[in-house]
């Protein structure tokens, strides 16, 4: 799959099959900071992202 970090501006080639918690765990990357997009939808920590082709990895970005 491919995976695109939007606050680094990088994307990465990986073969993962797992939770979407479980990627970000491994990427080093804090679930409170991010939205999950996987192949254009948003998905939770929890989700399934196994079949996944693309998965999006958008900062949110919060003002007031």
């Amino acid at each position: 799959m491919i995976i695109y970090i939007q606050k680094e501006r990088k994307s990465l080639q990986l073969d993962y099959s797992g939770t979407a918690a479980a990627l970000l765990a491994q990427l080093k990357v804090n679930p409170e900071v991010v939205l999950i997009v996987c192949d254009g939808k948003l998905v939770t920590p929890d989700d399934d992202i196994s079949a996944a082709k693309k998965i999006d990895l958008l900062s949110v970005i919060s003002g007031g």
